[in-house]
């Protein structure tokens, strides 16, 4: 994930906006069935190198990006939500990562049509140096003395498209935007979940990248910080 640049001000907490519930007869799917791809599916290659490196026991999967074990990113889940728990795939291999203290990034269960929606208005976002010391201001990250408020904007839906390589499929698609307080959100980054093959693309403000071809080679998950 790219971490948008924000000033971040101090200002008063306020509860996590409910999302938006779906309706009563909406019909619904377990997110899983896109964000977790077959094993037979991974890895992948195209515009980069990806892994896929699932443990169900811990609840967790992540993927090893670039082919190279040091740049990862995972979420976790519970019978509620998805979670984003750390992103250590930043930009220059620099080692340093991010969590967030509202990492709720997807419900488990969403509509098959129309969309979904949450409002995390007092999540914070939290970064770590390689040693996993944390720090404040890093990354083009301006915060002041207050808490390092990061509120994000999610949305996601189901549509039915061509996943390159993978073919035609049912596709979950995730548009995450971060924003100052108060302020709008900005341009969202997009994730693409093929159904059965898990995350195979990535569209942001620096641009985008496929991994929708099956092949290359396996690579775990290095050292991090916290995941």
């Amino acid at each position: 994930m790219f971490v948008v640049a924000a000033v971040v001000t101090a200002s008063a907490c306020s509860s996590p906006a409910s999302p938006t519930p779906p309706p009563a007869s909406a019909e619904t799917v377990d997110v899983l069935d896109f964000i977790v791809g077959a094993a037979d599916q991974w890895p992948r290659h195209g515009d980069q190198g990806q892994h896929q490196v699932v443990d169900i026991g811990a609840r967790q999967i992540c993927w090893v990006k670039y082919s190279n074990s040091s740049m990862f990113e995972c979420w976790g889940w519970d019978d509620q939500w998805v979670y984003h728990r750390v992103d250590h795939g930043l930009d220059g291999n620099t080692g340093e990562s991010y969590r967030f203290t509202d990492g709720r990034w997807l419900p488990r269960r969403m509509p098959v049509s129309g969309e979904w929606t949450v409002e995390l208005p007092a999540n914070r976002i939290r970064w770590f140096t390689a040693s996993c010391v944390e720090v404040r201001g890093t990354q083009g990250i301006k915060v002041d003395d207050g808490p390092n408020l990061y509120p994000m904007s999610q949305r996601a839906w189901i549509e039915t498209r061509d996943a390159g390589a993978l073919g035609v499929r049912d596709v979950l698609i995730l548009a995450s935007a971060s924003h100052a307080p108060g302020a709008a959100p900005g341009v969202p980054e997009r994730f693409y979940f093929a159904r059965g093959a898990g995350w195979y693309r990535w569209d942001s403000v620096r641009g985008s990248a496929s991994f929708d071809r099956i092949g290359g080679f396996p690579v775990g998950v290095g050292a991090g910080c916290g995941h």
